[in-house]
C-alpha cells in the first residue's frame, strides 16, 4: 500500500505566534481524508501542533511527500522536502497551498510536481501518479457537501490536544477584492456555500473543545446563516464557537443576537483601519462608522471582538499609530493584532509594490505580517516596525491584564481570558523582540537610504 505523509510546516523560528498555533490548515486534512478514503495508507504531521519540527524516523519509509504551504512556511516545506529526498531518492514530493498557487516559479526546482489551486478533485489521480505533467492545476469545488468531513485523527498529536478548537469550513470564495488579499485569486469571487444540514451535522460529533468557522467571511448569507443557527439551537448543540466576519453582517442585529444565543463567544473582524483614507485606498468596502457600529452591537450581546488592523499603506503616517492605539482603548477591544501591510505573491498590492522596486526582500519566511518587507510611502520600513512595537506594547501589558481582571463582567464567557491574554501578549512580544534583534537592525541599515517625498506611481 503506497505510502502518503502531508505535512504542514511551521514559520520560521523567528515567528513565535506560529508556536501557539494549534488550528490546522484544513487543506491538508481535506486531502489526507480523501486520500485515506480511496485506499492510501496516510497521515498528517503539523508541525505547529508537534510543537517540533519533523525528524528524520518520520519521513522514512515514505512513498509520497505532500506538503501544502503559506507564503511565510514555504522556506521551511523547500527544507522538508530536500531532508524527504536524502532518505528517499526514489519518493516523490508534491506541493500546493496558496503560495504554490500564487507564484510557482518559486517553487518549481524544488518539487517533484506543483498542484494549483483546489485539488480535492484530483488528489487521487495525482497520488496514482496519472498527471505526468509538473504542473497541475485543480477547479474549484462546486458542491461543497460532496467533500468527506475531515478526519482530524490523522494528525500526529491531535488526540493529545486537551482543549481543541476544531476549524470547520462553511464556505469558500469571498465576493470582495481588498488589494492586500489573496483569498479571491485562490478561491475566486464566487461565494460557495455547504447546506446548513452538513454542517450541523458535522460540528454535532465534535464533543469537546469549541468550534472555529474558518470562513473568510462567515454569513455572507444571511438566510443560510440563520438556518444554522437555528438548528444549532433546535439540536441543543453546547459548544462554543467563534467566527471571522466582515462589518457589513452587523447591520442585521437580529442576526448577532443570534449567534450569541447559539453559542457564539468570539468574532474576528478585519478592521484594518481607524483612518478613512486607508479603507478606501486598501478597497476595503467598510467605514470607520461600521467598525464602530460592530464593536458597539457585540458587546451589547456580550460577544468578544478581536480586532485585526495593519499598517504601512501609503495613506497611512507616523501619527496613525496613536490613533490606532487610542482608537482601540476608547472602542474597548478585547483582542487585538496589528500587521505591517504585507505584499504576498498573488495580490494587487504585491503587483503594485514589486512594479514600483519597494519590496526589500523576497525571503518568505518574513512574509508573516509581523515584519516589515516593504517599504512604505511616509515613514522608513523601521519607523513602521518601531511603530507595530509601540502599538502591541500599548495593548498588552501587565497593568492592564490586571485591571480588565478585576472589573470584567463576571457573567462574560471567559471572564479571566481577556485578562490572561494580555498577560501573554506581553510575554509574545518581548520575546518576539528578543529573536528579532538581527532583523531590526537590517531595517534600520536599509532605512537609512533617501525614501521618494511623493508617491512614485498615481
Amino acid at each position: 500500500m503506497t505510502k502518503v505523509l502531508f505535512i504542514e510546516p511551521t514559520g520560521a523560528y523567528s515567528n513565535v505566534f506560529d508556536k501557539v498555533m494549534t488550528i490546522p490548515l484544513l487543506g491538508p486534512v481535506y486531502l489526507a481524508t480523501i486520500a485515506q478514503k480511496s485506499g492510501f495508507d496516510v497521515s498528517i504531521i503539523n508541525e505547529n501542533i508537534l510543537g517540533r519540527k519533523i525528524n528524520s524516523e518520520e519521513l522514512q519509509n515514505i512513498d509520497i511527500l505532500c506538503l501544502s504551504c503559506l507564503t511565510a512556511t514555504v522556506n521551511r516545506g523547500k527544507k522538508i522536502a530536500r531532508q524527504f529526498k536524502s532518505l528517499n531518492p526514489n519518493g516523490k514530493t508534491i506541493l500546493g497551498g496558496i503560495h504554490a498557487s500564487m507564484i510557482p516559479e518559486d517553487v518549481k526546482s524544488n518539487f517533484d510536481q506543483i498542484v494549483l489551486g483546489e485539488a480535492e478533485n484530483i488528489i487521487v489521480d495525482i497520488l496514482s501518479n496519472k498527471f505526468k505533467e509538473k504542473t497541475v492545476s485543480g477547479a474549484p469545488i462546486q458542491n461543497l457537501d460532496s467533500l468527506p468531513f475531515p478526519n482530524f485523527n490523522l494528525i500526529k498529536g491531535w488526540k493529545k490536544i486537551k482543549f481543541k478548537r476544531w476549524p470547520v469550513m462553511t464556505s469558500r470564495g469571498c465576493p470582495y477584492n481588498c488589494n492586500f488579499c489573496s483569498v479571491t485569486a485562490m478561491f475566486g469571487r464566487k461565494y460557495r456555500t455547504r447546506s446548513p444540514e452538513s454542517v450541523m451535522k458535522e460540528i454535532s460529533q465534535y464533543n469537546e473543545g469549541n468550534i472555529f468557522f474558518i470562513d473568510d467571511h462567515f454569513s455572507v448569507n444571511p438566510e443560510e446563516t440563520f438556518q444554522l443557527l437555528d438548528l444549532m439551537l433546535k439540536s441543543g448543540f453546547s459548544r462554543l464557537w467563534s467566527a471571522q466576519i466582515r462589518t457589513n453582517v452587523t447591520k442585521n442585529s437580529k442576526l448577532i443576537a443570534k449567534m450569541k444565543e447559539a453559542g457564539c463567544f468570539m468574532l474576528y473582524f478585519g478592521f484594518e483601519s481607524p483612518n478613512p483614507r486607508t479603507l478606501e485606498e486598501i478597497q476595503k468596502s467598510q467605514t470607520v462608522e461600521d467598525i464602530e457600529r460592530s464593536i458597539k452591537i457585540c458587546h451589547e450581546n456580550d460577544i468578544m471582538i478581536l480586532g485585526m488592523f495593519m499598517i504601512g499603506a501609503d495613506s497611512d503616517t507616523l501619527d496613525d499609530f496613536k490613533l490606532l492605539s487610542k482608537f482601540c482603548k476608547k472602542q474597548k477591544i478585547d483582542f487585538f493584532q496589528v500587521a505591517a501591510l504585507t505584499p504576498l505573491p498573488g495580490t494587487p498590492l504585491y503587483e503594485k509594490l514589486k512594479k514600483e522596486d519597494r519590496i526589500l526582500h523576497t525571503n518568505w519566511d518574513h512574509y508573516d505580517g509581523m515584519h516589515v518587507v516593504s517599504k512604505p510611502l511616509n515613514m522608513t520600513p523601521h519607523e513602521l516596525q518601531k511603530g507595530l512595537k509601540y502599538c502591541y506594547g500599548r495593548f498588552y501589558s501587565y497593568l492592564k491584564g490586571i485591571k480588565i481582571y478585576l472589573t470584567r463582567n463576571k457573567d462574560y464567557h471567559y471572564p479571566r481570558f481577556p485578562s490572561a491574554m494580555r498577560f501573554m501578549g506581553k510575554r509574545i512580544m518581548k520575546k518576539w523582540y528578543k529573536y528579532n534583534k538581527s532583523y531590526m537592525a537590517y531595517l534600520k541599515e536599509v532605512s537609512k537610504k533617501p525614501r521618494p517625498a511623493t508617491s512614485p506611481s498615481p
